[in-house]
């Protein structure tokens, strides 16, 4: 994975977590939303400002919740320029505070996670469907009730541990798992056995690879450290050259 992909993969991250944060956020209480505020100027400016390097890029996707990180980056900050992240990580403790990505999740963890994931694909999709016309809800009301009827089978099926770590491993590589299963959701049924028996059949005649982030961050950085490193200064010219 190179430096592109995995930049992605850390925006996509912040974008989860800042949905996590708006989920949680008690709108009774004026300090949450002022720290919510706080954490979407971060979001943006993570995504849209900040111009990372490769070492801080990996840093982060270390962390569960990087834009937290981020934003105790940003708080302690005391340089008039920049944001040398690596640097602020080391001050302010990072590797003690907050928590990190598991080298080997345990089964349950990844189960929990994956339904953690699930809730905010949900809460993103509900979001788009208060924003449609009633028109717009008519004719999509299929698809609707379909993402619903998935969401609920396949939580259920995780909450009895009735899927195996192979399907569990590849829902959880999936931004957007709840999609996925969606997609190959047939229309008016409320039943899922065929649509995960389906997927199974998929994962099984996908060549192996790996499937979560960190396993895709750990293969990354396995083939980053077999290919011979540019000098710093012929990096960053490249890097100039390419924008």
């Amino acid at each position: 994975m190179e430096m592109r992909e995995a930049l992605q993969i850390l925006r996509e991250r912040l974008d989860d977590n800042l949905l996590y944060h708006s989920k949680m956020m008690d709108r009774s209480d004026i300090g949450d939303i002022y720290r919510l505020q706080a954490l979407s100027e971060t979001h943006y400016y993570m995504k849209a400002v900040h111009d990372y390097t490769a070492s801080e890029v990996e840093a982060l996707l270390e962390f569960v919740d990087p834009l937290e990180v981020a934003y105790r980056c940003r708080e302690e900050n005391t340089r008039k320029v920049g944001l040398p992240i690596c640097d602020l990580l080391k001050e302010i403790h990072a590797d003690e505070h907050f928590e990190k990505l598991e080298p080997d999740l345990s089964l349950e963890t990844k189960t929990s996670r994956l339904i953690e994931r699930l809730e905010l694909n949900l809460y993103r999709y509900m979001g788009y469907v208060r924003d449609l016309s009633d028109v717009e809800i008519t004719r999509q009301a299929e698809r609707i009730a379909a993402t619903m009827a998935a969401y609920s089978y396949t939580t259920g099926e995780l909450m009895n541990d009735n899927l195996d770590e192979s399907m569990i491993d590849h829902l959880y590589g999936l931004k957007n798992p709840l999609q996925y299963i969606t997609d190959r959701w047939p229309e008016c049924t409320l039943y899922g056995e065929d649509v995960l028996a389906g997927i199974q059949k998929e994962i099984a005649e996908q060549p192996d690879q790996p499937s979560s982030v960190h396993a895709r961050l750990k293969d990354a950085q396995r083939k980053a450290a077999e290919q011979p490193k540019a000098p710093h200064g012929d990096t960053a010219r490249k890097d100039k050259e390419s924008r």
